[in-house]
Formats: structure tokens, sequence, C-alpha cells
């Protein structure tokens, strides 16, 4: 596998972030259209010719699915042994693995569910990326909206408030939160 610290450098160079193409470059394949059980978001299985999969609920939409692919690609860079002994796992709708899926690793707990959204976050709304956004829609002399930035990098709403909380920055966007 290519060195992640290297792909995340190259893929992060434009924004929003082509996470398919992160996926296909380490030899993934995905399914965004995926028949996945109700209340689940994503699955990384390990299919017949030994090539991992990371699939979406194909009805869910494509911002979400873009942070549910990043997700699935955390376990697969950060979990590889543990997604190898099971052949996978799966997520619900708050990104926990469960029993409600099509398949269940018991391996997985919450810690790697956090190490996955972190790795998530930190691939799709890069720091640095997001400082700059900002300071540019301050420099065309508006107040950036929350809306303005999960447009520009292709995630849901939710998940953009999450990521300018924790980077201390949502005092900066219309409305504050």
């Amino acid at each position: 596998m290519t060195d992640v610290s290297k792909l995340l450098k190259e893929f992060q160079q434009t924004v929003p972030v082509n996470v398919e193409g992160f996926i296909r470059t380490v030899g993934a394949d995905i399914n965004k259209n995926a028949d996945l059980p109700e209340g689940i978001s994503g699955q990384v299985l390990r299919g017949g010719d030994g090539r991992y999969v990371v699939s979406t609920a194909g009805h869910e939409h494509y911002f979400r699915q873009r942070f549910t692919m990043a997700h699935e690609l955390g376990h697969l860079l950060l979990h590889r042994s543990i997604l190898d002994r099971a052949g996978g796992t799966d997520d619900n709708v708050k990104y926990r693995n469960t029993v409600d899926g099509n398949f269940y690793n018991s391996d997985i707990d919450l810690v790697h569910e956090q190490q996955a959204n972190s790795f998530a976050a930190n691939l799709l709304m890069p720091a640095d990326k997001v400082a700059e956004k900002l300071v540019a829609l301050e420099k065309e002399g508006k107040r950036p909206s929350l809306k303005d930035m999960y447009r520009a990098f292709q995630v849901s709403a939710s998940a953009m408030k999450w990521r300018l909380k924790s980077l201390g920055l949502s005092g900066r966007v219309e409305g504050g939160f």
C-alpha cells in the first residue's frame, strides 16, 4: 500500500477532496449505490478476490456518502488487521459498528469508530483548507455561512458544523454555534 501521509498531502491539495480517487488509489473498490439494511450508512468488506469494497447506502445524499466513504477508508487504513481477521465491518447512521447490518465486527469498538471519524474529518476538511476558505469568503466582503462551507467541501452541514467547532472556528461563521 502507498504511503498514507503522502497520499493525504496529494489529495488534500484541492477542495473538495477526491475521496473516491483516494479509495481507488489504495486499491479498494467503491459501491455508492449499495442496497444496505435500513439504518446502515456504509460498510467496508473484503471481496472474493481479496480486494476491499467501500460501500455506501444508495439512498443517502452524496455529501453524506462522501463522509461515509472517508470513514470506511479510515477503517481500511487504520484498522486493516482487524478487518483482515473478520473480513470487514459495517456502520450505522451514527457511524457505529452494529449487529443490525450485514456484517458485524465485534473487534471494532468505539475508539476505532472515533478514529475513523477523525480520519474522515481530517481528510475531507483539512484544517488549513477550512481556514483558507473562511479567509477567502471574508475577503469577498461577506460573513461565511455554514452553507457556504459545507457546500465548498461537499460534506453534510452536521459534519462541517462539528469540524468548525473542533477547529475553534465556529464563531467566524454566520450564526455561530
